[in-house]
């Protein structure tokens, strides 16, 4: 009897494919969502100081974050206030030399003083 060793390879060969087949290959996951979601954590509020001397406001431009409580001080020997611009929406009255004056920042505001108003300055609320 002779024995072909092209038919045991072919037998071979074709359980082998036969075996991958019914396996499978592993799938791709695609990610449809993250596996985490970074959250960013909110600052703080925080107390930011504006000194008035020398007629200014020291920043003149002021950067904070929305509830950050802004705290103007009239540090000169004149009388001196903060007021909102265009409508004067929200105003200090007059602070006297040495008084303190706080504003909570809500959004981004642009201020004079109204006694003497080539004195102004800025506060830009970031997110």
């Amino acid at each position: 009897m002779t024995t072909s060793i092209g038919g045991r390879a072919y037998f071979l060969l074709t359980g082998t494919c036969l075996l991958v087949l019914a396996c499978g290959t592993p799938e791709k996951k695609v990610a449809t969502e993250p596996a985490y979601i970074a959250v960013k954590e909110k600052a703080a509020p925080t107390t930011v100081r504006v000194s008035i001397a020398q007629m200014q406001f020291n920043p003149a431009d002021l950067h904070v974050h929305a509830g950050d409580t802004v705290v103007f001080t009239n540090d000169d020997v004149v009388d001196h206030d903060v007021t909102e611009l265009p409508d004067s929406a929200w105003s200090s009255g007059p602070m006297h030399p040495g008084n303190t004056w706080k504003w909570i920042a809500d959004s981004t505001a642009y201020y004079f003083c109204s006694i003497h108003v080539v004195m102004r300055g800025t506060v830009t609320v970031r997110p």
